[in-house]
């Protein structure tokens, strides 16, 4: 097992990549802690993940909630050993011109806001080294019609990960970042599912693959960079993406 007995918290963890990443770690062994803002949706995903797994309501933009999650795992576990942090949201589609203000602030304060408050409470605990994984999107890098203010915070998202693995290096703490595509998620389903088929096939068309991403996709991706076989892996961006930003 990759990650026998790593104490491990999932923030966005009850849906999508959070829970497929979960699933797939509590599978390698790890004590799995996952948080998420619908109690009701975090027991079913306890339940599917396994015995064992800690669910905690938590709005990981605020300060207090965030700290008390932290030190409610330690309490539980005895130690943290790794963080990923799925948490986000996409609230609004549109460009710059319509983009209002309120949306905009919500979104950074999920999206970028919580990476500091769930990484600096994270980083107090680990005590021992650590490993941190962050989501980000392919969009940080190659931008997206109608995305104005999810692509801008994932890419601000880059830029504190990238801070992070340098400054805790010293601490044997890594901190990577994994940016997918396009996953079919309880995130994205509103709009994949509403496409006409032939929408939905000329976007499949634009990945080199010939596909959309799955979650497992990306999981597997947080797992390598998670484990001791990324020991010597920090700072980088991991592009999940079929190939699209490749073109």
């Amino acid at each position: 097992m990759r990650l026998a007995n790593k104490v491990t918290l999932i923030t966005g963890g009850g849906t999508g990549l959070g829970l497929a990443t979960a699933q797939m770690f509590h599978r390698e062994g790890a004590r799995v802690a996952i948080c998420g803002r619908r109690a009701d949706v975090l027991a079913r995903a306890s339940q599917s993940i396994g015995p064992g797994v800690l669910a905690f309501p938590c709005d990981v933009s605020q300060e207090g909630p965030v700290n008390d999650l932290v030190a409610a795992v330690v309490k539980a576990f005895g130690r943290l050993d790794i963080l990923v942090h799925a948490a986000g949201v996409n609230l609004q589609r549109e460009d710059i011109t319509e983009t209002t203000l309120d949306g905009f602030r919500k979104t950074f304060d999920i999206n970028t806001t919580s990476v500091f408050l769930v990484g600096r409470a994270v980083v107090r605990a680990m005590t021992d080294g650590g490993a941190i994984v962050l989501i980000g999107s392919v969009v940080a890098e190659i931008g997206s019609h109608k995305r104005f203010a999810y692509s801008g915070s994932k890419a601000a998202l880059i830029g504190l990960g990238r801070q992070m693995a340098v400054s805790l290096g010293g601490r044997d703490i890594r901190v990577n970042i994994v940016q997918p595509g396009m996953v079919h998620t309880e995130m994205t389903a509103g709009l994949l599912d509403g496409m006409k088929p032939e929408t939905l096939d000329r976007m499949r068309k634009a990945y080199p693959l010939n596909r959309l991403g799955k979650p497992e996709d990306v999981a597997e991706a947080c797992l390598f960079l998670a484990s001791d076989a990324a020991s010597w892996i920090t700072g980088v961006a991991l592009m999940v993406d079929g190939g699209l930003s490749a073109q």
